[in-house]
């Protein structure tokens, strides 16, 4: 995914994520994300919204025999690098980190954890991140991963609909992800969670048109709505 500009309020401090203790022993690199798309300054990833209210089905929120859903923590930070690094979704240095992290929910971010190894293998956050143009009481789905080791056990599909069951439980009615044309597998896995794509710009019928042909010959999607009731909840 890629940052975004400062979009509004952010989550107040009651609501950063176990305050984490960032540690201080990498190199500032590019921002999360920033090399992801060969330095194109128009280029708009897709965005998909999750239906107001909808709860994930239960079957979605329970992982895998032998893995663990939990909140992250600071013994994780380390991990977390080294898989967002995987799976190319950037370089994180302190500072990137400690931004991203700000607008995270309390245990809103959310690890799955291979037991037998002890290994960190997906991850995920739910943000309070706000769009001004598209959604203005915006909350985010935000950097989804899975490793590639421990593909075919559902980990993406777990750790997405956890996070969304964590804004839904918050009260969060515009709930928003964002990823590329490219990310096939993650792409079907929202799509099949209830994801729906969000036509917000005049390239987007075109590109989705590809994606679902890409995915088997899925109808394109039709034009999506702003996500924003004037009745959106505030989190607590």
């Amino acid at each position: 995914m890629y940052p975004t500009p400062d979009c509004g309020p952010r989550a107040s401090e009651s609501n950063r994520v176990g305050r984490l203790h960032v540690p201080s022993d990498s190199a500032n690199g590019p921002r999360p994300g920033a090399g992801d798309h060969h330095g194109d300054p128009g280029y708009r990833q897709l965005h998909m919204l999750w239906p107001a209210g909808r709860r994930p089905y239960p079957d979605a929120l329970r992982p895998a025999p032998g893995y663990l859903l939990r909140p992250g923590s600071d013994a994780d930070i380390a991990p977390f690098r080294e898989l967002m690094a995987r799976v190319e979704l950037g370089s994180w240095g302190d500072e990137e980190l400690a931004q991203v992290h700000a607008s995270v929910l309390p245990d809103g971010w959310l690890v799955v954890v291979h037991q037998p190894t002890g290994r960190l293998v997906a991850t995920g956050m739910a943000q309070h991140n706000p769009v001004p143009e598209l959604y203005p009481g915006g909350y985010e789905v935000g950097w989804i991963a899975a490793d590639p080791d421990h593909s075919g056990h559902g980990l993406g599909r777990s750790v997405t609909a956890a996070v969304a069951n964590r804004l839904v439980d918050a009260g969060a009615m515009s709930i928003f992800l964002r990823t590329d044309d490219f990310r096939l597998p993650a792409l079907a896995i929202y799509l099949r969670l209830g994801f729906t794509p969000h036509l917000y710009a005049p390239d987007m019928s075109d590109r989705w048109a590809a994606v679902h042909q890409r995915l088997g010959g899925t109808p394109a999607p039709s034009a999506g709505t702003r996500p924003d009731p004037p009745t959106a909840r505030p989190l607590p």
